[in-house]
């Protein structure tokens, strides 16, 4: 296959390098970085193993895009200003409308992306992985590594390419699990990120093996996990607390680490507050769920948000 990877973070490198490995083709469009991505391509120190990610092609602009792509990779943050359908627009001019992969945060993503490109399926993707990017061209893989993805749509008369892209990533050695119930699964992942990415924050800088000391912050998470669920229930999702037990238990016996909100605080980059809990409350609103913990991190985050944008600003 041919993978152009879009938004290309810490995440959107790694399993699209790998994939590399299993002999699928990357071209990759930059936002910055390109003379010495260009240059040198990514050096990544893994845990499974370093490796060197050279792509097939490094674009400078979308003029550049071969028209044989067979599936669009975007992997960036979720932004207020990034504008993800103009960043997908040269999707719009390749020949056979090849799916577009969405390997990102949050809940209540798809949506905005199969209305604007009808004729593409639009396949959800959940990465578990600690992993940091240093420099242009410089990553680090601390923990997991895995992926679990979905169809959201297949349009008509198209035939779901999920396994195809699912099958690139296995071949260089991704775990890559593909789901009938993408939904259901960010909705899990969720149950994870809101508590564990606001808090390394608005703690104060915790890493997760902090975050589950089996102390008064591990409670927190916890009780933030109840508010998602009921969330979550409301709207027609089958979230358990055992669910949440399992994922508490499971990150306290993860390699600590600082999670990827709390990376992006600590690079001073501007945080995905609704990607991770801004989204979470409005769902919880329409329902009329209260969710006073959630409701009140989410304050605290957007705060903290804000004066990372004003001290940009200042800076400028």
């Amino acid at each position: 296959m041919k993978f152009l990877l879009l938004g290309p973070g810490g995440v959107g490198v790694y399993f699209c390098g790998r994939a590399a490995l299993g002999g699928t083709k990357v071209e990759v469009l930059p936002h910055s970085g390109f003379d010495e991505i260009s240059e040198k391509g990514y050096s990544i120190q893994s845990i499974a193993g370093d490796f060197h990610f050279k792509p097939d092609k490094v674009l400078k602009n979308s003029a550049s895009i071969s028209v044989d792509i067979d599936a669009v990779i975007l992997a960036s943050k979720i932004l207020p200003e990034i504008d993800r359908t103009k960043l997908l627009a040269p999707v719009k001019s390749l020949p056979g409308n090849p799916p577009i992969v969405l390997i990102q945060n949050g809940i209540g993503i798809e949506e905005e992306i199969a209305t604007a490109f009808p004729d593409n399926e639009i396949i959800g993707v959940i990465a578990y992985i600690g992993v940091s990017r240093n420099s242009a061209t410089e990553i680090v893989h601390r923990g997991a590594g895995k992926l679990l993805m979905g169809s959201f749509n297949t349009p008509k008369n198209k035939v779901s390419a999920v396994e195809k892209v699912a099958n690139a990533f296995r071949a260089g050695g991704i775990e890559c699990t593909v789901s009938n119930d993408i939904i259901l699964e960010r909705w899990r992942k969720l149950l994870w990120n809101l508590p564990f990415n606001p808090l390394s924050v608005v703690a104060g800088g915790l890493h997760t093996g902090e975050l589950c000391d089996g102390g008064e912050i591990e409670k927190l998470c916890s009780a933030l996990m109840d508010e998602v669920i009921a969330v979550a229930n409301a709207s027609g999702v089958k979230l358990t607390r055992k669910m949440a037990d399992e994922q508490i238990e499971y990150t306290r016996n993860f390699p600590p680490y600082r999670t990827s909100m709390l990376q992006d605080f600590d690079a001073g980059k501007f945080l995905e507050v609704d990607a991770i809990i801004g989204n979470a409350v409005k769902i919880a609103q329409k329902h009329n769920i209260s969710v006073p913990l959630m409701s009140c991190v989410s304050v605290l985050l957007r705060s903290i948000d804000r004066k990372l944008r004003e001290q940009k600003n200042q800076h400028c």
